[in-house]
């Protein structure tokens, strides 16, 4: 079944495309403690609702030129953004995977159907894409939602004690890569407070903290705390540059020393960073026969 494998990957960038749409109205709502089921998506304009194919990911914004159909509003080119990343994002995680789901002898064989490599694979995209709610939140709001990420530990740590063998985190790995994350970043957030005497994280950080250490184990913890300060740090410079002191302006501050960017989104891109860049490595080296899964 030559077609199989080109079937698999449509399907995962539509089936990430539709979690986009979906992300973008979690993404406005819940800040402002609304239902994401109902009412239906509706201009933020006009209030007229979106018809069902107005509403086709990333599809329908090109379609409408970026307006809305009912009073030419402009519609923020975020929205298929978010779509379109989303979608990139569900193919990229689920490549490592699809060798295993479409393995022919498990297709042709009801009770071998690979139902741990597609819980590992669902479990996954449903973090990481509430990780990107939450890193696109935090970017508006400075807020980490409780709704969102309170269960993402237990989750990943649930995905971790049934397929941990498959996925190479442990259940002992996830749970030390918890509860080592949150109550280190805890530590610092509470350290920083007393020297300073401000604010420098959050709890929203410890939290979304713990549920990448739960995800990726201990090991991948220091490095994405890293890649996410150095990164952080980096746009923060940029940011200053660009703006040639209207940062300082605009936010009424006396220096740039007081300048606060969210810590979130660098911590969800550190996490995504380590995920599928160590699995890629890991899979060359498999490919080198330099290295096997455990």
């Amino acid at each position: 079944m030559p077609w199989l494998p080109l079937t698999a990957a449509i399907f995962a960038l539509l089936w990430g495309s539709l979690w986009g749409s979906f992300l973008n109205v979690v993404v406005y709502r819940v800040p402002a403690g609304l239902s994401v089921v109902r009412p239906r998506s509706r201009c933020g304009s006009c209030g007229t609702p979106i018809a069902a194919w107005h509403n086709i990911p990333v599809v329908s914004w090109l379609w409408l030129r970026g307006r809305c159909a009912s009073c030419k509003a402009a519609i923020s080119p975020r929205y298929p953004v978010v779509e379109a990343t989303v979608a990139v994002l569900s193919l990229a995680l689920a490549m490592p995977w699809l060798p295993l789901l479409l393995d022919p002898a498990a297709l042709l064989d009801p009770a071998g159907l690979p139902w741990r490599p597609a819980l590992a694979l669902a479990g996954e995209q449903a973090v990481v894409f509430t990780w990107l709610a939450i890193a696109l939140i935090d970017a508006d709001t400075f807020l980490s939602p409780d709704v969102l990420s309170l269960p993402l530990p237990l989750v990943a740590i649930a995905l971790a004690a049934v397929t941990g063998d498959l996925r190479g985190v442990d259940l002992r790995m996830a749970v030390l890569g918890a509860v080592v994350a949150g109550l280190g970043l805890w530590l610092l957030m509470w350290l920083y407070a007393r020297m300073t005497g401000r604010e420098g994280l959050g709890l929203g950080d410890v939290k979304l903290l713990a549920s990448i250490g739960a995800l990726l184990g201990l090991a991948a913890v220091p490095v994405v705390l890293l890649a996410a300060a150095l990164q952080g740090l980096a746009f923060a410079l940029l940011y200053a540059l660009l703006s040639r002191g209207k940062a300082t302006e605009e936010r009424g501050l006396t220096s740039l020393r007081q300048l606060a960017i969210p810590f979130g989104p660098f911590l969800v891109l550190g996490a995504v960073e380590w995920l599928l860049l160590h699995r890629l490595g890991a899979g060359l080296m498999a490919a080198q026969g330099l290295w096997l899964p455990s």
